[in-house]
Formats: C-alpha cells, sequence, structure tokens
C-alpha cells in the first residue's frame, strides 16, 4: 500500500513541476528581436541596429492597430446583426398575436418552445444520442439503425419470413 502511495505523490511531483517548467518568452514586445539578438546581424552598427529595431516596433504597433480596428469593425457588425434579428422577431411576434390574439399566441409560443432546437442547434445537427439498441429496430437490438429513404423517413425493419 505504500508503494502506490508513494508513486501516487511521486507522480504528482512530476506532474506539478512539469506544468510550471514552461520556456519564458524572449524579453521586449512580441515581434521584436531583443536587442542582443539584433547585435548579431552582421554588418550592422550600433545606430543601425536601434534604427532597425526602431521600425520593427512600428510595424508591431502598426500591425495591432490594424487588428484592434478590424476586431471593432467585427464587433460594431455583430451588434448591428443582434438588434436586426431582434427587429424581425418583435415584428413577427406581433404579427402572429394580431393573427392568433392572445390565448392563441400563448398556444402558439408554447408549442413552437416545445419543436425548437437546443441552442446552437439548426439544421444539419444531428439528434441526440441514444442508448445502444434503442434504434426503433424492434427485437433487433444490435442491428445498425436503417439508413432513411429519399423522404426522410426511416426505412422499416425488414419482416422475419414466417415458418
Amino acid at each position: 500500500m505504500q508503494i502506490i502511495s508513494l508513486s501516487v505523490a511521486l507522480l504528482a511531483t512530476l506532474f506539478a513541476t512539469g506544468a510550471g517548467a514552461q520556456p519564458m518568452p524572449p524579453p521586449g514586445p512580441p515581434g521584436v528581436p531583443p536587442t542582443e539578438e539584433l547585435a548579431t546581424v552582421p554588418n550592422l552598427t550600433a545606430v543601425q541596429q536601434t534604427d532597425v529595431r526602431k521600425i520593427l516596433i512600428q510595424r508591431r504597433d502598426a500591425q495591432e492597430a490594424a487588428h484592434a480596428k478590424a476586431r471593432a469593425e467585427f464587433d460594431a457588425l455583430r451588434v448591428k446583426e443582434r438588434n436586426e434579428h431582434e427587429r424581425i422577431d418583435e415584428q413577427t411576434g406581433e404579427q402572429l398575436r394580431k393573427l392568433l390574439g392572445d390565448d392563441g399566441y400563448v398556444h402558439y409560443a408554447e408549442w413552437d418552445l416545445a419543436h425548437r432546437e437546443p441552442r446552437g442547434g439548426g439544421p444539419g445537427t444531428h439528434p441526440p444520442m441514444r442508448p445502444r439498441g434503442e434504434h426503433g429496430n424492434g427485437p433487433q437490438r444490435d442491428a445498425p439503425p436503417q439508413p432513411p429513404d429519399a423522404g426522410g423517413a426511416p426505412h422499416a425493419p425488414p419482416e422475419a419470413p414466417e415458418e
């Protein structure tokens, strides 16, 4: 028993030290090599190294600004699209309430909620998995499900020959 607990403790220690032993990123801004690395470029003077580093920092800042601008435009587009969807939903709800009346609309809303796909679902999502053997094949529990016909309805299982 002591061997097992000792092994578990050793594995836990190894895992903890392995998780914390990640390499440190190089010093300085990302995408810009450190000064020491620029010093290894052949035929660059100290002034040129400083100028190259300034140019690389400007490039990095410009790329970050372009990304931030694109992200802001994307976020604004998402807000606009969400508002448009909400407007369409409200308009549809008003039309249905006008057509069905308050009681009819309540019944419709209950029916609609019961028949909706789960959040994130939509056309092309598969139904939830069923336990093995619950494919509607009757006594043939481990038989694979029958492929649907052209209309989308599953084929009936083949009839067993009568004796």
